[in-house]
């Protein structure tokens, strides 16, 4: 397995041809002054823009006009000089002076229209503003795939000492001209989604591998990613990745628990793989703006708990100059990141708890939500794993079972495993019964828009309101057999329309007795009719998430980790068998919705965090890292208590065994 370096910087460079002098003020001095202040130890250089301009000598491309010299050499040269690595950028799916150049190389939508994000207006005029992040996408086929090869073959024959290539934006669909000829080569129908989607998927194969292939021949040891390749529902595109690289930004691209649950999935794959944020305020091609010391040393902090290498993007500025207030801010970050590496990689799962993903991104986000907000460490189920591992397992909302799965499920279950299912989850993929005996018959979706649950289990609901309390989405319909009901539905009086309405929002319940169980119990298993994780994505009640919590619990008893935090907190438990040591890893920050990003600008400390720990081994000591104090703990049948005296932003403690 190729190892990934820990402390990265991600160097964007798009650069127009409007951009007078590009390059003339890279100094290589400044440049390894900027890396050695940001203790970096790889660094991702660029050769080919977004704007289509190569940043060195080629026949294959366009170099910039405004370059005199070979800058993308330059740069590797300067990092080899001082032991940092520097694989190398090209772009992909985006490359406007290509689109302009060739629009037959332009990506099509199946309606045939021009394929482009950031509401790029094709209508548009010379002088009218446009807006961020706003190109035409390209399809790599026919003509622009030749020149995507003979642009990797000759950076390879260029750089006898090339760490690597990273190809951008990639994989997004077509039907383009070439793509057209190519499906009814392949006997496919591009009018059938399904059959485009094959193709699609066999063309971004065919690239990879011919470019996995140009690298190998001067370069075997190199890296290699194709950014879009990190994503846990398309594992298609798995297999061509050499490692990993989770492209996040958590202030503008679905916050500070995105990245969680996508590394757990990445950690099982057995290679590296490496978080990412921003020096920005925003997001990527921003100019001048910075993101506080608080805030980055929290999210690589953050990258670190869940296995992750640490990766930062920059941009650099036209002129070459490399910004040292940028990497004396990463440096901060990185100098605790390089004390704490030790005990942050090739660490196994304690957890008991193993999730499902859906699928569908507010389904998964939501159940991970809940969960990092109780520190209730999970981990990813996979296609086929042995279950064996798990106590319980969660089904959220839309997990519909083969006979193949609910098989392996069903034998979990007969074993003494707890699941917990959500909403339509346990239902065969028709959606008219349910594969998992829940002590309940499905009978449909509820005619009703949204409804409301009222808790008559005491355990269920001890220390939660027991008036019926509103779900922004009806409940699936079951007829209970012999279950015990948990909690009933209370039903709305009507729809809200402009015949029938009442009040502003949601008609309210009516007064005649429940005639629908909201959650049942049938032993080891727990189902609650309500798409809750979603709803706890989408409004973010926190009944909501303790009513599941709380129901998970009366299944889920003995977890490897308690850890008693506000919710803000996150907590991870992992065995560092290699080294014979647990760590318990404790985070807490508290981002602020700020305009359209979220903020970390204070990092409060906590005081006597308690945490009790399930083990196997006999443990000899504990301590704070990397700060080498010993703490007092009982261990107990298994059980470890102790006390973590403070937690401030991250804290790591140690169980030698």
């Amino acid at each position: 397995m190729i190892r990934i370096p820990t402390r990265q910087v991600h160097l964007d460079f798009h650069t127009s041809e409007f951009m007078p002098g590009v390059g003339e003020q890279f100094d290589k001095l400044n440049f390894q002054n900027a890396l050695k202040l940001g203790r970096l130890n790889s660094i991702t250089i660029f050769a080919k823009c977004h704007h289509s301009w190569s940043y060195y000598p080629t026949e294959a491309g366009m170099m910039h006009p405004t370059l005199s010299f070979d800058l993308t050499g330059a740069m590797i040269e300067a990092a080899h000089e001082i032991g940092v690595r520097a694989p190398v950028y090209i772009t992909v799916g985006w490359s406007s002076n290509d689109a302009e150049n060739h629009p037959e190389w332009v990506a099509r939508k199946k309606d045939g229209s021009v394929f482009t994000t950031g509401g790029y207006d094709l209508k548009a005029k010379p002088q009218d503003k446009r807006g961020i992040v706003s190109w035409k996408f390209l399809c790599p086929n026919g003509g622009y795939a030749d020149l995507i090869y003979a642009q990797t073959r000759e950076i390879c024959e260029r750089y006898a000492e090339l760490d690597g290539l990273f190809y951008d934006i990639c994989f997004r669909p077509c039907w383009c001209e070439s793509c057209l000829e190519g499906m009814k080569r392949e006997a496919l129908d591009p009018d059938k989604d399904e059959e485009a989607n094959r193709y699609n998927r066999l063309k971004w194969q065919r690239l990879m591998t011919e470019c996995t292939s140009i690298l190998r021949e001067r370069h075997p040891e190199a890296t290699i990613f194709f950014n879009g390749g990190a994503d846990p529902y398309a594992p298609e595109w798995h297999a061509w990745q050499s490692h990993f690289e989770l492209e996040d930004l958590p202030t503008t691209w679905g916050g500070y628990d995105k990245m969680p649950p996508r590394a757990k999935f990445f950690a099982r794959t057995g290679k590296d793989y490496v978080g990412q944020t921003g020096k920005f305020h925003t997001m990527w091609g921003e100019f001048g703006g910075f993101k506080p010391s608080a805030a980055l040393r929290y999210e690589c902090a953050a990258m670190l708990t869940y296995g992750a290498r640490c990766e930062v993007g920059d941009q650099m500025h036209p002129g070459g100059e490399m910004d040292l207030e940028t990497y004396r801010l990463i440096g901060e970050a990185y100098q605790y990141v390089e004390k704490i590496e030790p005990w942050c990689f090739d660490a196994e799962e304690t957890t008991r708890l193993g999730i499902y993903l859906s699928g569908e991104k507010k389904t998964d986000e939501g159940l991970v939500k809940i969960l990092l907000e109780e520190q209730m460490d999970f981990d990813i189920v996979l296609p086929d794993e042995e279950l064996v591992r798990y106590d319980c397992l969660i089904l959220p909302d839309r997990i519909s079972l083969d006979e193949t799965e609910a098989g392996r499920l069903n034998r979990f279950i007969e074993n003494g495993g707890g699941v917990l299912l959500t909403g339509q989850s346990g239902l065969n993929k028709g959606k008219t019964q349910f594969m998992v005996d829940i002590g309940a018959h499905y009978q449909g979706p509820s005619q009703y828009e949204n409804d409301y649950l009222q808790l008559q289990n005491s355990e269920l609901a001890a220390g939660l309101i027991t008036s019926p309390f509103l779900f922004y989405e009806a409940a699936e319909q079951i007829w209970t057999t012999d279950a015990e009901i948990l909690a009933a539905v209370r039903e709305p009086y009507f729809n809200r329309t402009y015949s029938h309405y009442c009040s502003h929002q949601n008609t309210p319940y009516t007064l005649d007795t429940p005639k629908q169980a909201g959650a049942v119990r049938r032993g080891n298993v727990i189902y609650l009719a309500h798409p809750v994780c979603k709803l706890y994505f989408e409004h973010g009640a926190q009944f909501h998430r303790d009513y599941f919590i709380q129901a998970l619990e009366l299944i889920y008893r003995q977890p490897a980790m308690r850890v008693t935090m506000p919710s803000s907190g996150r907590a991870r438990f992992v065995d560092q068998r290699h080294e014979a040591r647990y760590v318990l890893h404790l985070l807490y920050a508290t981002p602020i919705q700020r305009g359209r990003v979220q903020v970390i600008e204070d990092l409060p400390p906590l005081y006597d965090v308690p945490a009790t720990l399930r083990v196997d081994k006999t443990i000899k000591k504990a301590y704070l890292a990397p700060q080498g104090i010993e703490i007092p703990f009982r261990q107990e049948q298994g059980v470890v208590s102790l006390v973590v005296p403070k937690v401030e932003c991250h804290q790591i403690v140690v169980l030698d065994y």
